[in-house]
């Protein structure tokens, strides 16, 4: 089973201090010596430099008037190991699920580490501002049990989905 979590951040200054750490997030490496970020990867954003990410993401909600609006989406797959035991197919994986964000700016992680059920997993940072139209991603249960059947989809694992408080780690 692949598990989901979903955390939306409310309160963060106008969206410059969670949401820059979150962006920050998917480029650093792990500090555990048994743990490493595989990748960095952005769909919409760069992906090779954290200054250029966090600029466009905020220049598309400036662009459509949303700067303090629910800022950012923080989403995080943990791929099970019986399907994912791999790098190559966490990165596909990781590539397909993020598909389901296809309007929104996002950048993803992919971090190996071993979790019991799961040796890989991925973060996705997506901007709340869909940048087609400017609405704000919608995130209550519905949404996350789309995104869970688009997991089961690309992995063929039942998905447990969990929302977090924004309090919550």
């Amino acid at each position: 089973m692949d598990i989901l979590t979903q955390k939306r951040i409310t309160d963060n200054g106008e969206g410059r201090g969670y949401f820059r750490n979150c962006v920050e997030y998917v480029y650093k490496d792990k500090p555990e010596p048994d743990e490493k970020r595989v990748d960095t990867m952005g769909y919409g954003v760069c992906d090779s430099n954290v200054d250029y990410t966090y600029e466009q993401m905020i220049a598309m909600k400036k662009y459509y008037g949303k700067i303090g609006d629910n800022p950012v989406m923080h989403f995080m797959v943990a791929f099970d190991k019986k399907t994912v035991h791999d790098e190559a197919t966490a990165r596909k994986y990781t590539d397909d699920i993020a598909a389901f964000f296809k309007d929104h700016q996002t950048i993803a992680a992919l971090h190996k580490e071993n979790q019991g059920n799961s040796l890989y997993h991925a973060h996705y940072m997506v901007n709340s501002v869909n940048a087609k139209d400017g609405k704000l991603y919608h995130s209550g249960k519905s949404e996350l049990k789309q995104l869970a059947m688009h997991v089961h989809e690309v992995t063929g694992n039942y998905c447990r989905g969990y929302m977090k408080k924004p309090d919550e780690k």
